[in-house]
Order: C-alpha cells, then sequence, then structure tokens
C-alpha cells in the first residue's frame, strides 16, 4: 500500500461540506442519490454535535431538494408512527421527547422536530422508527389506551407491564425461571392483539402501526429471555430491517426514505468484521432495496463526544493504520469522501464511539463518508451537564 499516494488521493478527492457556524452543504451529492429511494446516514456516536447539525442540514436537503419524505430513526416503531400522527397537537419538545430515544435528547436535534412541525401538509417530512426497544413514557401506550374499551385497556396495560419485567429482569438463568412468566406473556400478547384488532382505530395506517407494534414487542421480549445476548442483538436488526420493508411495502409505499443509525447497523458486509459477524439492517434487505439504497457512515478523528448519561470523553488517537488518520488529510475541516476510490479498497481500523477499535475495508461498508477533524459533546437533554 503506497501510503503517500492515498493521502494524495484524499487531499484531492475530498469535498469541502461546510462548516457548522455557517451551514453545511450537500449540494454535491444530487446526482448520486437521483435515483436512490433509501439513504441510510450513519454515526459512530450518538451523542455528538458536529453529526446531529450535519444530518439535520442534509436531512432538510434531501426533503426539499429530491423528495426524500420519510425519516425512520432507530428508535421504536409505534413510538415515532404516533408521535407523527400527533405531531399538530405536541410541541416540538414532546414530539421529540416521546418519539425517539434519550440518547437523541438534545438541543440541536430538536431543531429537527420544529422543521418537521413546520413542513407543510401535502409535502410533510414524516417520522417513523425501526427499532423493536420499547421504553416507558413515550407516545404509542398512552395513545393506544385512549380509544380502547376498558378491559381491553386492562389487557395492554398488563402486557406492558409484563413486557417491561421480563426486558429488565437481570438474573441468570432466564429460561428456567422465567418460562411461566414467557408462557403468560404469549398468552396475554396473542389475546390482546385478537381484541386491538376487534377494535380497530378509524385510521387504518395507524391500525397498521399499532398492530405490527404489539407484534414487534411480543416477539423481542420473548427473545430476550430465550436466546443469547448475540442472538438477541443480531435478532434486533434483522427485525429492524422487517420493518423498513413494512413501512417502504405498506405504509408508505410511494415515498422516499432517510435512515438514521449507527454506523454498525448499516454496514453493507459486517460479516467482515471479527467483532460483529452479524447480519446488519442492510444485511437482512431484499436485494430490490439494496440495490436502492445509499449509504453514508459518519467518522471523526478528534474531539470530545459524550455518553447517553452526559459524561463526555475523548476520542482515542489514532494512527497511521486507522482510516481517521488518513481522512485527516483532507484539506477541509468537514469533508465528504466517497469509498469507491482506491484509498477504499484498502483495510483500515477504525473507532466507533470514538474507542471501540474495529477493522474494515470502507469500499465493502459504506458508499461514503461524512469525516469531521474535530467534534464536540451533544448533550442530552435533562442530565448533569458537566
Amino acid at each position: 500500500m503506497n501510503t503517500e499516494s492515498l493521502i494524495k488521493e484524499v487531499q484531492e478527492k475530498s469535498v469541502d461540506i461546510g462548516q457548522e457556524e455557517s451551514q453545511y452543504r450537500f449540494d454535491f451529492l444530487k446526482d448520486q442519490l437521483k435515483d436512490k429511494r433509501f439513504v441510510f446516514i450513519g454515526e459512530s456516536s450518538h451523542c455528538v454535535k458536529q453529526y446531529s447539525m450535519a444530518k439535520i442540514q442534509l436531512i432538510k436537503f434531501l426533503h426539499a431538494q429530491l423528495g426524500f419524505n420519510v425519516l425512520a430513526f432507530e428508535s421504536e416503531l409505534g413510538d415515532c408512527s404516533i408521535g407523527d400522527y400527533l405531531r399538530k397537537e405536541l410541541t416540538p419538545l414532546k414530539f421529540m421527547e416521546g418519539s425517539i430515544g434519550r440518547v437523541w435528547h438534545n438541543d440541536y436535534n430538536l431543531e429537527l422536530f420544529n422543521y418537521m412541525k413546520d413542513t407543510e401538509e401535502g409535502t410533510s417530512l414524516h417520522l417513523s422508527g425501526l427499532d423493536v426497544q420499547q421504553s416507558a413514557g413515550k407516545h404509542f401506550i398512552p395513545f393506544v389506551e385512549s380509544y380502547l374499551s376498558s378491559s381491553v385497556k386492562q389487557l395492554l396495560i398488563e402486557f406492558e407491564r409484563l413486557t417491561n419485567y421480563l426486558l429488565e429482569y437481570e438474573g441468570f438463568f432466564k429460561k428456567g425461571k422465567l418460562k411461566q412468566s414467557v408462557s403468560e406473556l404469549d398468552s396475554l400478547g396473542t389475546h390482546l392483539l385478537k381484541e386491538v384488532q376487534g377494535q380497530k382505530h378509524q385510521d387504518k395506517t395507524v391500525q397498521h402501526i399499532i398492530v405490527r407494534s404489539i407484534e414487534n414487542r411480543l416477539a423481542y421480549c420473548k427473545a430476550n429471555v430465550q436466546q443469547s445476548f448475540f442472538r438477541q442483538f443480531e435478532l434486533r436488526d434483522q427485525m429492524m430491517a422487517d420493518n423498513l420493508q413494512f413501512l417502504a411495502e405498506k405504509i408508505y409505499p410511494h415515498e422516499k426514505f432517510i435512515i438514521w443509525a449507527h454506523n454498525m447497523h448499516i454496514r453493507k458486509n459486517s460479516k467482515d468484521s471479527l467483532l460483529s459477524p452479524y447480519k446488519s439492517i442492510l444485511e437482512n434487505l431484499k436485494d430490490s432495496v439494496k440495490n436502492e439504497s445509499f449509504v453514508m457512515a459518519l467518522y471523526a478523528h478528534n474531539g470530545e463526544m459524550s455518553d447517553q448519561m452526559g459524561n463526555a470523553y475523548s476520542i482515542k488517537k489514532s494512527t497511521r493504520k486507522h482510516m481517521e488518520w488518513l481522512l485527516n488529510h483532507a484539506p477541509y475541516q468537514n469533508s465528504f469522501m466517497s469509498s469507491q476510490l482506491e484509498w477504499g479498497e484498502h483495510k483500515w481500523r477504525v473507532y466507533e464511539g470514538g474507542g471501540l477499535r474495529q477493522s474494515l475495508v470502507p469500499a465493502r461498508q459504506y458508499d461514503g463518508l461524512l469525516f469531521f477533524k474535530n467534534v464536540s459533546p451533544a448533550f442530552p437533554k435533562h442530565e448533569k451537564v458537566p
């Protein structure tokens, strides 16, 4: 590998995307995305200010300029979809907090929810979710309770209580200790689905989302008890892929999608990595979806990130073997780099989350990358900031 020639390629082929103080620019992507239906936007960490700011500008560009009208978040399907349905009656903050995971609750992402509320009827940017991991205090359960009869509402409350108990149970030997609870959950979930299908919501699309979300919760909760940690992780990506295809085929069959998720969930060939040889969301999709997709990862060279509790930490220093070291030779502070070039055909070390070392061949995983020389934390709202 001739490192000097690769450095020169990065210096000549990188594209300036601008800086946060002005506005990030993405017009150069028009030709690459004009025939795509799905744009996957990754991130090496969920709590980075520059990542959020750039992604929001990119989402606005994709929506306004290229007609991408659905944003599918790495958050629970029911919570996000019901949040979108209720958006007119919610403040942007309530819209955000009840829809997406707490790790993304920051002032930068709040701008996105302001934007979604302001988009006009007929050209709205709609929010939905891919994930199957439920959490308390979100939109889905109170909304479903609001229209069910009292007896079915009690079924739903009991189902939610039992799923949360099983998901939070930390004891060893889950299969043996919780076998009776899982059997109870299976019976309760089957009964609930039958009753919910008998008390249909007036909006057919909402009804499809409600049934799908309950099915997801039942299947994922059972797997959480019965399967190994590795199998749960693998199953989650498989279910997220199934949810995306459900949205693309049944809910928004004529719309184009933006997918917001971690880099590791959107890789094209996860099996290449010794640390994560499972199938990602992308690998679980139909070939027809893969062929209409553009996959973009986000990485950074220096600075700090934050965890979901609001604790800042520094990105580990990269070496000549790291992709971040190579891309830091770009002449711009923030840049786009196509991975379908010579540099992308070589194997590099990378840092996920600023510190988890992995190895990959960029051309086999992504179509391109957004690269930031310096980043700072995006502290979750309501968390203690140092």
